[in-house]
């Protein structure tokens, strides 16, 4: 009898040992890279995305009229590039071809003060004369949070560098210096604190503080604290300025939304498709693109820092998958306009003429996104796999004692 139990026994243990094995949990990898001033990150997953991009415009008119064109590339974004200089790999983008015809000059490839990348382009187009552009990507988006970042590991400011110059200075939509948001910046941190600290307590005021409401236009951080709405633009706009008053630099990142929905599952082969069309004064859309700001701010040594306070809970230090980002920073040129149109301070996702008659074209703007690679697995299948050991390992169990007994029964 004592055989066979330890027999049972073993095989049991063995049994137990190999359902354990089945429940495989996510490997997250550490980001450290000094050398490129940035560490502390941690990539809890990533999808790789085939982006295609494709821009008709069609004059309609008898009269020729000029088009000028300034279309943001989606960000490469990664600690090696020399355009994102302290950015862990949030996004790392290859642009596979760019195609772009019916225009009169053009310049590819052209680098604005924030390192963002456009393609300027301009046609004097006749009746029935096109523009077009495409664009084909392969990116990687990364999942990263920053995580256990101690006083130690934070460098020090400079404030007469680039950042600083860039990226904590006051401006239209960042007042940081209005008293009335510099008496709330200092009343919500504590001025010993590290960047980090402050930045979290600042992002857990916004976050119940101000409720969600779409704007027509963008009103910025005063407004967004005296009225307690907006979208993702005062959210965004409100927790930069209130970073700057503190001596933080931060900026604005503005880009695209594949989902609102955090917990949406991504898997290989699902196909996002946004259409928008404009017909002379009428517009129609299908499944538009989400539009949507984030927020970056600097730590010394440890570099740009994602959070996007608009999602709220989850996203202080982090940010995920879903999104794809066109452009950093605020106030962007745009050549063919005139003063005071000719800067604006979030640059648009399509790409947007700059012409006299807007009735004199249509154009299609069409965004396809394919999941090559995910390493995200549904979140249903843990609970249903360890139901799945625990149910099977108690089957096993019963069998066994089912077993014994009747083998101690015989035998005695």
């Amino acid at each position: 009898m004592k055989n066979c139990m330890n027999y049972l026994s073993k095989s049991l243990l063995l049994i137990s040992l190999f359902f354990s094995t089945v429940i495989i949990f996510p490997v997250n990898s550490y980001g450290a890279s000094l050398d490129n001033g940035v560490s502390n990150y941690v990539i809890n997953r990533n999808v790789k995305y085939r982006v295609d991009i494709n821009f008709t415009l069609t004059h309609t008119r008898n009269t020729p009229q000029s088009y000028y064109f300034k279309v943001a590339r989606l960000m490469d974004r990664q600690p090696n590039s020399t355009l994102t200089q302290y950015t862990p790999p949030f996004q790392e983008s290859t642009l596979l071809y760019n195609s772009i015809t019916g225009y009169d000059t053009v310049i590819k490839g052209q680098l604005d003060k924030f390192n963002n990348t456009y393609d300027l382009f301009n046609a004097s187009l006749s009746r029935y004369e096109t523009l077009k552009l495409s664009q084909r990507y392969n990116i990687t988006r990364n999942d990263i949070s920053f995580e256990n970042i101690n006083d130690i590991d934070i460098g020090s400011y400079s404030p007469g560098d680039n950042i600083h110059k860039l990226y904590n200075v006051t401006e239209k939509y960042f007042n940081s210096a209005n008293p009335s948001l510099i008496s709330l910046s200092n009343s919500i941190v504590n001025p010993t604190d590290n960047p980090v600290e402050k930045a979290r307590d600042i992002f857990n005021w916004i976050v119940p503080n101000i409720d969600y409401e779409i704007q027509n236009k963008e009103i910025g951080a005063f407004e967004a604290y005296s009225q307690r709405i907006g979208d993702c633009s005062e959210y965004s706009d409100l927790f930069i300025t209130l970073l700057r008053i503190q001596g933080i630099p931060a900026r604005k990142i503005t880009g695209f939304l594949i989902t609102n929905v955090p917990s949406h599952q991504l898997r290989v082969g699902n196909q996002y498709t946004f259409d928008l069309n404009v017909n002379g004064e009428t517009i129609s859309s299908n499944n538009e693109i989400l539009g949507h700001a984030w927020v970056e701010y600097f730590v010394p040594d440890i570099g740009w820092i994602a959070s996007d306070p608009t999602w709220g809970n989850g996203y202080f230090n982090r940010i995920d998958v879903l999104r794809f980002g066109l452009n950093n920073g605020a106030w962007f040129f745009l050549p063919g306009a005139t003063p005071p149109n000719d800067y604006i301070s979030e640059f648009p996702l399509t790409p947007s003429p700059v012409t006299n008659d807007h009735t004199a074209y249509n154009y299609q703007y069409t965004v396809e996104i394919t999941v090559l690679e995910s390493d995200i697995h549904p979140e249903s299948p843990f609970p249903v796999m360890m139901i799945i050991s625990i149910a099977t390992g108690a089957g096993v169990s019963i069998f066994i004692i089912i077993l014994v007994k009747k083998r101690a029964h015989k035998k005695f």
